[in-house]
């Protein structure tokens, strides 16, 4: 039998060449270092015509490396019009048709522009791919890359920790906490492009509609997918806080427009933004505490009070675990829990941010490594496989 075919898909705008090229170049690494894949391998890079014109010279190197490099043409339209990250996915899923990539031997691997692989993830997605019952697989990112120790980046840690509720979720039934992945997921290639991403309008959330369309029509049809990703977290609090405002105008487009959105699911999603949203009373109510007696009030919520900070402290033990041998370990814990707290209040300001602030048509995020920041360690460098 004809082994089957891996598309590594990097989906991006492109402005940040050299996140691009790392996430490129770890597939390129991995797949000629990896032994006995079973998998016949392509690795793909779809990027918008702005992105490519900052930086030609690196685009043109990776298309000379094998890289299928496809620029998105600003004429191009979707059936609903769908703009931002879904059109180029879109773009994407018809190039596969036209090429004859859309059968059940294809899965696309999803990647953003600074989702770099390892080893571990490549041998995951041959133990996916191999099974014949589940068409969508996720896993746990880790956000290593270019660490610092920064507010932001100690933050990610949680995100680590919270994908075991993602995947618990995601891999049952009816999907009940909504979790759901923007990238390190697999899809099998024909499923993929029948149900597509296009969407009328804006849509900051196109993965949760990708993933609520493939439940519609399919059922529970998504698995653990083994294997970590390797991500890298903002660079500074004002770009933490841009990306979760991304993330709650996503969630609120879900609720209010989004009509293959379940109603069972509609009343999860807000749910978890009520919750978001309570963090930053809950914090105010916390330090006015201090000057001020409520009396019962905080009898009655401190029960709550206490399993919250302790599900948060937990959080941050068990992601910085995940992270240990990847991150630089000479941070002092109370410098790494003073961090915690910093990155912990940006993202509870993020909500009412968003609803503050008009939808953007994608917030741009620095992802491309300062000139003068060290060289990132972990899986994905050559030098510490």
């Amino acid at each position: 039998m004809r082994p089957p075919t891996v598309i590594f898909q990097v989906t991006a705008i492109g402005k940040n060449p050299r996140a691009l090229a790392a996430s490129v170049g770890s597939v390129l690494h991995w797949v000629r270092n990896t032994p006995r894949l079973t998998y016949r391998h392509l690795v793909w890079l779809v990027i918008e015509p702005d992105g490519y014109a900052t930086a030609p010279d690196v685009y043109e190197s990776l298309r000379r490396q094998g890289v299928r490099l496809l620029v998105v043409p600003k004429e191009y339209r979707t059936p609903l019009g769908t703009t931002g990250k879904a059109r180029a996915l879109q773009y994407a899923c018809e190039v596969r048709r036209r090429l004859d990539l859309s059968s059940p031997s294809v899965w696309v691997y999803h990647q953003d522009e600074e989702t770099c692989v390892g080893q571990d993830t490549l041998q995951g997605i041959a133990a996916f791919v191999r099974q014949r019952e589940r068409f969508v697989g996720t896993g746990v990112i880790l956000y290593p890359l270019d660490w610092s120790g920064s507010p932001s980046h100690v933050q990610e840690l949680t995100r680590s920790y919270d994908d075991f509720r993602v995947l618990d979720s995601m891999t049952s039934p009816g999907n009940p906490t909504s979790g759901f992945h923007g990238s390190h997921f697999l899809a099998r290639a024909d499923v993929e492009d029948t149900i597509g991403w296009d969407a009328e309008g804006y849509a900051p959330a196109e993965d949760l509609l990708f993933e609520a369309r493939v439940r519609r029509e399919l059922g529970s049809v998504f698995g653990l997918l083994k294997g970590f990703a390797y991500e890298k977290g903002a660079f500074t609090l004002k770009d933490q806080l841009k990306q979760r405002r991304r993330w709650m105008h996503g969630v609120m487009h879900a609720i209010r427009r989004s009509p293959e959105i379940p109603r069972r699911r509609r009343a999860s999603l807000v749910y978890s933004a009520l919750s978001w949203f309570s963090a930053l009373p809950s914090v105010i109510l916390l330090v006015a505490s201090a000057f001020v007696h409520y009396g019962p009030l905080l009898l009655a919520t401190g029960v709550f009070t206490g399993f919250i900070w302790t599900s948060m402290v937990l959080a941050y033990v068990e992601g910085y675990r995940l992270h240990s041998r990847y991150v630089d370990r000479r941070i002092s814990i109370p410098r790494l829990a003073m961090h915690g707290i910093v990155g912990a209040l940006v993202d509870v300001t993020a909500p009412w941010y968003a609803l503050a602030t008009r939808p953007s048509g994608g917030d741009f995020i620095p992802k491309d490594r300062p000139v003068s920041a060290p060289t990132p360690r972990g899986p994905f460098v050559p030098a510490s496989a």
